[in-house]
């Protein structure tokens, strides 16, 4: 029987004729519930992907799309930042859309901004074929999720040998997984490959910006590590702006570059107004994610304080603090205080099937008291990362600034805000998976620890990677496992049965507050305005399928709805297409 009073996750309900009504943030939202059983009938949205995109045929297709782009002035790319009068530094991809940067190009000088861009391999002082076969060696398809831990071995260690070393004599089948292609290539692409390192471009960023004191405003491609770049650009920081997301017509031909601003911001300061005033939280998904933890008075006002990242928040303490965080006034300039780390005692598993680089079979990460105590599944992925929960030292160093030892915590949680994000096509075949962490009610998980800023001031702290160095060990989290339909709930302080909902079933639940569907009703029907535009296919849960065999084998299902959505004939599409199949 479901007994409300135990219920530990129970928002405020009430009694109608048609069963039970939640209350959250203000709205009522009706629950099916089986009277006759007490037992709520979970249901998750049927899955959905844009219809309206399409391939330009000419710059001018691009051009209503690249003129809303460089005016939006939310998310990662706000080139509506750059004043009239500005010059502005693109850096791109070597996979970069010429016809799409014309029409960026053509956008912003219409705007009166002088533009220049820039290739990422110009910076690295690398030949563009030796930089595409460097790209093509280190891209697969995102079938191998478990890459992910090439990354982070390559870009978290002072001395990537020394890790690679110890996992080639403890398990050469791993090393080989991970380090097979990369070894075949020749010197000379090997030698691309360093020069292409985010550490290379950062020096190469910063010698042009020494050279052309023109340039007001910086974007560089990639798609996050928005504050590890800020850092590295020492006295040049104050010039970047955002990541450079806009190399393909996924990116720029979509509705989250027209999404209106005021509303996003509203909808992102309505998200977490209620941390302040929270006490526990509760976060599951129906792929098996389920876990608590609490925060006292003065974790949460510092949670609170350090909550915001625009289009993408901090919706977990240990991200929001050790750092100077973000003024949600003047973004992205950082407030004056110094935000402390503190250590969050959750309790329970993270659960999934995909992280910033692709799938992986489903994986589970048990976590007590903050700490990773057991990782099950997850195919290579999870053989890598349960090797490396047995690394040297990563258990029985004590990092600076942290009271308690270990490097395996549960360090990132972090929740898109944009609504008409979607995961795309192109970036799953070439071995990414980051856009749709962009998404409104996505919310993906990072692993092990990370300090944005030492005390001092809001740049790297020398101690903190001094220690990395001196270990051995990482210097910054990265295992990530995302969660695509999840709930997220917030206690109110003082009571015993208050929760808000922030997030339900993968909706940021703010959208549905009448204050902000009121504001969208100027650019529209607020229900097309606030609509999400994608939402995951999942078999079991909300497509057709056993949950059971997609587990074992994500990327199956993945690739078969990517052919379907270039072809043309994904039964999920939205608005439906003429002739589309039947679901």
């Amino acid at each position: 029987m479901f007994n409300l009073a135990s219920h530990k996750t129970a928002e405020t309900w009430k009694v109608s004729m048609k069963g039970l009504v939640r209350v959250t943030l203000g709205v009522f939202i009706l629950v099916s519930i089986d009277l006759a059983t007490g037992a709520e009938k979970t249901r998750y949205p049927e899955p959905r992907f844009p219809s309206y995109l399409r391939p330009p045929k000419s710059v001018e297709d691009v051009m209503p799309f690249a003129r809303a782009a460089v005016r939006q002035t939310g998310g990662r790319t706000p080139l509506g930042r750059v004043n009239k009068g500005s010059t502005v530094l693109l850096v791109t991809d070597v996979a970069a859309e010429p016809i799409v940067l014309q029409a960026i190009k053509r956008a912003l000088e219409e705007r009166g901004i002088k533009v220049e861009i820039v290739p990422e391999y110009e910076l690295g002082e690398v030949k563009k074929e030796d930089a595409q076969r460097a790209s093509e060696i280190t891209r697969s398809t995102s079938e191998h999720g478990y890459l992910e831990v090439l990354r982070w071995i390559e870009g978290r260690f002072a001395a990537p040998e020394v890790p690679k070393n110890w996992l080639r004599e403890r398990r050469p089948d791993l090393y080989k997984a991970l380090f097979e292609r990369e070894e075949a290539v020749d010197s000379q692409v090997k030698a691309a490959s360093e020069k292409l390192s985010r550490k290379n471009l950062m020096q190469g960023l910063v010698k042009y910006l020494d050279q052309h004191p023109e340039i007001n405003a910086v974007f560089f491609h990639r798609g996050g590590g928005r504050q590890d770049i800020k850092r590295a650009l020492g006295k040049h920081s104050e010039k970047f702006l955002g990541n450079f997301m806009f190399n393909s017509r996924w990116e720029v031909m979509n509705k989250a570059m027209t999404f209106p601003r005021d509303v996003w911001r509203l909808a992102e300061e309505r998200a977490i107004e209620p941390i302040a005033w929270s006490d526990r939280v509760h976060v599951d998904d129906p792929e098996g994610t389920n876990f608590t933890f609490e925060v006292d008075e003065k974790q949460a006002q510092a949670w609170a304080r350090g909550v915001y990242d625009e289009g993408h928040l901090y919706m977990f303490p240990h991200h929001a603090t050790g750092r100077f965080p973000y003024s949600t006034v003047e973004f992205p300039a950082h407030k004056n205080e110094y935000n402390p780390r503190f250590l969050i005692k959750v309790n329970g598993v993270f659960a999934g099937d995909g992280n910033h680089y692709g799938f992986y079979p489903r994986i589970e990460v048990h976590v007590k008291n903050g700490y990773v105590t057991e990782v099950k599944g997850g195919g290579i992925y999870g053989e890598l990362w349960r090797e490396f929960l047995k690394y040297p030292k990563i258990n029985e160093a004590t990092y600076p600034f942290h009271s308690e030892p270990g490097y395996w915590w549960i360090y990132e949680g972090a929740v898109g805000t944009n609504p008409k994000f979607f995961r795309r096509p192109d970036e799953n075949l070439e071995g990414e998976n980051k856009s749709e962490t962009s998404k409104a009610g996505v919310l993906h998980w990072g692993f092990g620890l990370g300090l944005t800023h030492g005390p001092e001031k809001p740049t790297e702290s020398k101690e903190w990677i001094e220690f990395a160095k001196q270990n051995s060990l990482p210097q910054d989290h990265w295992w990530h496992v995302h969660n695509l339909l999840p709930t997220f709930r917030v206690r109110v302080r003082g009571t015993q049965n208050s929760w808000l909902t922030l997030i339900d079933k993968g909706k940021l639940m703010a959208y549905k507050s009448p204050e902000i569907r009121a504001l969208a009703s100027r650019y529209g029907d607020p229900d097309e305005v606030l609509r999400d535009d994608w939402v995951p296919h999942i078999p079991g849960i909300n497509a057709p399928g056993r949950y059971e065999d997609f587990a074992k084998d994500p990327w199956k299902t993945h690739l078969m709805v990517m052919k379907k959505i270039e072809n043309q004939t994904y039964e999920y599409f939205y608005p439906r297409l003429k002739g589309a199949a039947k679901k």
